[in-house]
């Protein structure tokens, strides 16, 4: 084989082995160790938290895999629903935390756009019954979480 060849074979292989790293990104397990190190280290007294629904998502655009995680905190007669966001700073992940209103359904997030679809009380709904639907809209910028109009 020429000097040519093992040159240019080894070549691709280390352009192979500096790209495996980049390529790498985080999977559900990983997530979920994540959220579960993260939901252990949380107290609120008289409720039980519980991780309810996240997204693995590039919110900042770094290349880096973030993670967007919906939590509940329920009480003996009532509850409310957090945000989590998780940004990936290499060796750890900056936290931020945001509180939810009314009834929360559902997580969708696109690039550095989060929804959520809650319901929320109407004037003569139960309080254990909202009906009205609505999104709350977020977006990553500028290196903080701004909630949109």
């Amino acid at each position: 084989m020429s000097l040519n060849r093992v040159t240019g074979r080894l070549s691709v292989m280390t352009a192979l082995v500096l790209l495996a790293p980049a390529a790498h990104s985080l999977d559900e397990r990983g997530a979920k160790a994540v959220i579960a190190k993260f939901m252990g280290s949380q107290k609120i007294e008289g409720m039980d938290l519980s991780a309810r629904e996240h997204v693995i998502a590039d919110l900042n655009g770094d290349g880096r895999p973030d993670i967007v995680l919906l939590w509940d905190a329920l009480g003996p007669t009532f509850g409310y629903s957090k945000m989590s966001i998780f940004l990936d700073q290499g060796k750890n992940y900056r936290t931020l935390t945001t509180d939810l209103g009314g009834q929360v359904e559902k997580l969708t997030v696109k690039g550095s756009t989060i929804v959520v679809d809650s319901l929320m009380p109407g004037p003569n709904d139960p309080r254990c019954c909202p009906t009205i639907k609505t999104q709350t809209r977020f977006q990553w910028t500028s290196d903080k979480l701004i909630r949109l109009k």
